[in-house]
């Protein structure tokens, strides 16, 4: 499945829950750069189902937060 991500912001980048000693040594490789490839660059890094299964779980949190307030525990 392909996903387009033209106009990723870097707001939107920094919100999804990736590897921070990954995201290091990309930012190290290709840096600087877009948001849109540096996600192109994780993903390769890391897989596509790796990404997604990550940027999904942030995400599902994220709206259990949102939905459950206070009765959400992770």
């Amino acid at each position: 499945m392909e996903c387009a991500i033209d106009g990723l912001s870097p707001d939107d980048l920094a919100s999804f829950p990736l590897d921070e000693e990954i995201c290091a040594q990309i930012a190290r490789d290709i840096a600087p750069c877009l948001p849109e490839e540096f996600l192109a660059a994780y993903v390769r890094h890391v897989g596509e189902v790796e990404a997604g299964l990550q940027i999904l779980t942030g995400w599902l949190e994220h709206k259990a937060r949102e939905l459950l307030g206070d009765y959400y525990l992770p």
